[in-house]
C-alpha cells in the first residue's frame, strides 16, 4: 500500500508521531512518503535535515508572506499557492492509496487546494487531530477561554491575537470556509488520541465522519508496566499502546 503522511512540521511532537507511524508502516511492508513545508519561524535554524523518505515542499519566503497576509486579513490557509501546487504534483507522481493528515495549521498550505484535490481524486484519508483547530474558526484550543461558539459558528473570538495570530477577526467566515473545505470527503476517517477530543468532534461539523480513538504511542523500552503502583494507582498493561495500532486502522 502506498501511504502519504502530511504534517506542517518535521519536528516537535506531531513530527515525531508522523515519523513513528511511517517507520512502523514500512516495517509492515508499506511504501510511505512523509511531507512537511519549509516554514518560516523567527530565530529558527533554517537547515532542513535529510530524513529517510521525507520531502519538504514550498519556500520559506512564500510561507513568510502567507503568515503576514493571514495576520493582516484574518484568512488562514488561503495562500501558499505555489508550495501547495508543488505538493500536489508530487502526490500525482506517487498516486497514494491513503493520505494521512496531521496538523494543517502553520501558514504553509493552501487548504482549499488540498481538499479539492482529495475530493477530486477520491483518495482515502485518515486525519489525526492533535488539537481542536480543524473544527473552529481559528483557535487550536478553546478551553481556557471557556468558549463554545465553535459548535454553531465562531464570532467575536476572545483569542484572536493568539496563535494562529490575526489582527482582524474573521472567525465567523473562516468557520464557514473550513466547514465547506473539510466536509464532503467521500472516504475520510477521523482519529483522535483521546475520548475527550473524540467527544468534541462529535459535536462539530466533522461529526459526519467515522471517529476512532487511538492513543499516542510511547516507547515501550522506556515506559512499561512493572506491577508496581504510581501514587497508589496500579498501571495495567492494557493502558500501553504503540504507534503500530495506527497502522492497523490504516490498512
Amino acid at each position: 500500500m502506498r501511504i502519504v503522511e502530511i504534517n506542517m512540521m518535521h519536528s516537535g511532537s506531531t513530527g515525531k508521531i508522523m515519523f513513528g507511524i511511517a517507520e512502523v508502516a514500512r516495517q509492515k511492508g508499506h511504501e510511505v512518503w512523509t511531507f512537511s513545508p519549509r516554514y518560516y519561524q523567527k530565530g529558527q535554524d533554517t537547515a532542513w535535515p535529510e530524513i529517510k523518505g521525507h520531502t519538504y515542499f514550498g519556500t520559506e519566503s512564500e510561507n513568510k508572506l502567507h503568515l503576514r497576509l493571514s495576520q493582516l486579513t484574518g484568512f488562514h490557509g488561503c495562500f501558499s499557492y505555489f508550495g501547495t501546487k508543488e505538493l500536489l504534483r508530487k502526490l500525482d507522481k506517487i498516486q497514494p492509496d491513503i493520505i494521512h493528515l496531521h496538523n494543517l495549521h502553520n501558514w504553509t498550505v493552501n487548504l482549499p487546494m488540498l481538499f479539492r484535490y482529495i475530493k477530486k481524486h477520491d483518495i482515502a484519508v485518515v486525519w489525526t487531530l492533535h488539537d481542536c483547530w480543524s473544527f473552529t474558526g481559528k483557535c487550536p484550543h478553546f478551553t481556557i477561554a471557556q468558549c463554545d461558539r465553535w459548535k454553531t459558528g465562531c464570532f467575536d473570538c476572545p483569542q484572536v491575537r493568539a496563535y494562529p495570530q490575526s489582527f482582524v477577526d474573521q472567525t465567523r467566515l473562516m468557520w464557514r470556509l473550513k466547514k465547506k473545505w473539510f466536509t464532503g470527503v467521500q472516504n475520510l476517517t477521523i482519529v483522535t488520541p483521546s475520548q475527550w477530543l473524540a467527544g468534541l468532534v462529535r459535536k462539530s461539523y466533522l461529526k459526519e465522519y467515522p471517529i476512532k480513538v487511538i492513543n499516542n504511542g510511547i516507547d515501550l523500552n522506556v515506559f512499561h508496566p512493572t506491577g508496581k503502583t504510581s501514587r497508589g494507582v496500579s498501571i495495567p498493561s492494557s493502558s500501553y499502546r504503540s504507534a503500530g495500532a495506527c497502522i492497523k486502522d490504516l490498512t
